[in-house]
């Protein structure tokens, strides 16, 4: 979504520990750079349900009942977005109101146009550190709360972006996903409560008060479940990484099955043993007491890469078998249709998995894969021969293991060849 790309709606100071906009304490703003802050060129804003989000907050009336109403109003509005679109796009609905706000507070003492905006939009004087000073309490704790709301949705963010290795795995993260509709529910009901009680500091303060620090707790509470979810998660898929390297060096050095390799590689605790040929699933044991090629890469395969690969899986003819083992970090339906796509364009097998993997790290670590296309040669015995790029293969002369086989066949048509001489020159 474009508009997470975009810089910050909200002014600099409150990406500051200060509490204090320097307006109110007659001090100058910082000099902010408009060159940081320009869109790029194929930003499309969503003016107008950002425009109906936030009249639907500044109409709300005070109360829990409104104001769960309007969170349920604000998730409808939004129920085309994902989750945590959701909660940045109520938040940037919310910096309209909060702009004009501080915006008209800054010019209303010398403009008579701003001056007349503001006291229709019920935004009072507060120029001054004496005048703020007066309000500062309930001010201090608006503005902490649209920084913990912040605070919220970059770790929804980061939960989000950590590697899935599924719920046999990593448990805890399946179960902090399916909080996070629960998360955004509260930055909304919290982002929407901040702009009900904006006009109200000034007249009925120590409600407003009151009002944001019920928020200020509901938000801390989720935001320090949040936290410690993300703990966990991060410690669950350490361990499950760690767990799988282990798994896969003892593997290689003792007669394991290709099957167990696959498994610890992609798979972990799950019980999945499948592999996708073409548009059917076939079980691992087509494997066995076959050269296995895993081709390890990412989604975008090039076309030469791909010509490579339909040209080596001819040569190899019955002797050996390429398996794509998929390394995405994100999974989405696109991505898996596109890998499904190069499969069907190259007879291959494909791990039946379409998210992050395991044993990764060992990957990483082992076979050195970075970024390009990379094959490695198991042989029968479970013991890897060889790790090569692809855009190093230039046929199968590239595989040592294949080379010999070629020769021991060379070598047999001869010997076959001389014996059938021989018979012949006895006979005469």
């Amino acid at each position: 979504m474009e508009i997470l790309l975009t810089p910050s709606p909200f002014p600099l100071w409150l990406k500051t520990s200060s509490s204090i906009p320097p307006l109110l304490l007659g001090t100058q703003a910082p000099v902010i750079n408009v060159d940081d802050i320009t869109p790029s060129a194929n930003f499309s804003s969503p003016f107008c349900i950002l425009k109906q989000i936030s009249c639907k907050m500044d109409c709300n009336a005070p109360g829990e009942v409104n104001a769960h109403e309007t969170t349920l109003s604000i998730l409808r509005m939004l129920s085309d977005y994902s989750w945590d679109a959701r909660a940045v796009m109520t938040l940037a609905a919310f910096a309209f109101g909060f702009g004009e706000f501080w915006f008209l507070v800054q010019l209303q003492s010398s403009d008579e146009l701003a001056k007349s905006v503001a006291s229709l939009k019920q935004i009072p004087v507060l120029v001054g550190r004496i005048q703020f000073q007066k309000h500062q309490q309930a001010f201090t704790e608006l503005i902490n709360l649209i920084k913990g709301t912040m605070e919220v949705i970059r770790s929804i963010f980061e939960l989000e972006k950590l590697p899935n290795y599924g719920r046999e795995n990593v448990p805890a993260l399946s179960n902090a996903l399916d909080h996070i509709p629960i998360y955004v529910y509260w930055v909304i009901r919290t982002v929407a409560g901040c702009s009900t009680q904006m006009t109200r500091i000034t007249g009925d303060e120590q409600q407003a008060v009151d009002d944001l620090s019920s928020l200020a707790y509901n938000l801390d509470h989720n935001l320090n479940n949040l936290k410690m979810q993300l703990n966990i998660c991060k410690q669950q898929i350490e361990a499950t990484e760690t767990e799988a390297y282990q798994i896969l060096e003892n593997q290689f050095q003792t007669h394991a099955t290709i099957t167990e390799v696959i498994k610890a590689l992609c798979y972990g605790k799950s019980n999945m043993q499948l592999l996708i040929d073409g548009s059917t699933e076939v079980n691992f044991d087509i494997l066995k007491h076959k050269y296995v090629l895993l081709l390890i890469s990412g989604p975008d395969v090039s076309e030469n890469d791909l010509l490579t690969l339909k040209q080596l899986h001819q040569e190899i003819g019955n002797r050996g078998k390429i398996v794509w083992i998929p390394i995405v970090g994100q999974a989405t339906i696109d991505m898996e249709r596109k890998f499904r796509s190069h499969g069907s364009e190259v007879p291959l097998y494909i791990v039946h998995k379409f998210s992050p993997i395991p044993g990764i790290k060992f990957i990483k670590e082992e076979w050195h894969f970075r970024h390009e296309a990379l094959v490695v040669v198991i042989n029968p015995k479970v013991r890897v021969e060889q790790c090569i790029l692809v855009e190093q293969i230039k046929d199968i002369n590239s595989f040592p293991c294949f080379r010999k086989k070629k020769i021991d066949v060379l070598l047999d048509g001869i010997s076959r060849c001389a014996c059938h001489c021989l018979c012949v020159h006895v006979r005469t």
